[in-house]
């Protein structure tokens, strides 16, 4: 099995954002999707496909895997052209940082659930490491299941040059997200 795919770069990114991926595997999935685990092996500026035919990770964008099965993210020759706005402090605004947790609102409007994890841990990151200049992606998202409302990430680990953060959804850890240094 092989389906192609076409993504916009988001704001001013130049490369395929995660959370864009994210959001198009659940919607292929129909929301159904239990033990999530979704890995970035690196970025692209190609569009891709999602084949059932296991590639090596250096062959892979990513891979992502769920009770339904597993799929590798495969690059296409088509370079990604068009452009979508993408207001990502828009977003951020809508958390709340205490200490080492970030809290997203049961509702994001104009965002869907993965976007919101994506940037409130990243916002997280920036909050409690500031002052270090770095960039960080998003690498790895590991859950349940997808929270439908209000969430909290809290910040709990550094392993090495990653991020660890755990992803709970009305007091109960439904996942893990991870991060690195770019």
């Amino acid at each position: 099995m092989r389906l192609d795919r076409t993504f916009q770069f988001r704001g001013n990114r130049e490369y395929l954002h995660s959370a864009a991926v994210l959001d198009d595997l659940l919607r292929i999935r129909h929301g159904d999707a239990t033990n999530v685990d979704l890995k970035f092996h690196r970025r692209t500026v190609q569009q891709v496909g999602y084949t059932d035919e296991p590639q090596a990770a250096p062959d892979s964008v990513a891979e992502w895997s769920d009770s339904g099965g597993k799929l590798w993210l495969v690059e296409r020759a088509e370079h990604i052209t068009e452009r979508v706005p993408y207001d990502e402090p828009a977003l951020v605004r809508m958390f709340e940082v205490d200490g080492r947790t970030v809290k997203s609102p049961p509702q994001t409007p104009g965002f869907t659930p993965a976007d919101a994890m994506v940037a409130a841990f990243k916002h997280l990151l920036q909050t409690v490491r500031a002052g270090i200049q770095c960039k960080y992606v998003f690498v790895r998202i590991r859950m349940d299941h997808c929270p439908t409302g209000a969430f909290e990430i809290r910040y709990v680990r550094d392993i090495g040059a990653f991020f660890q953060g755990d992803i709970s959804e009305d007091g109960k850890v439904i996942g893990q997200i991870f991060f690195g240094v770019w």
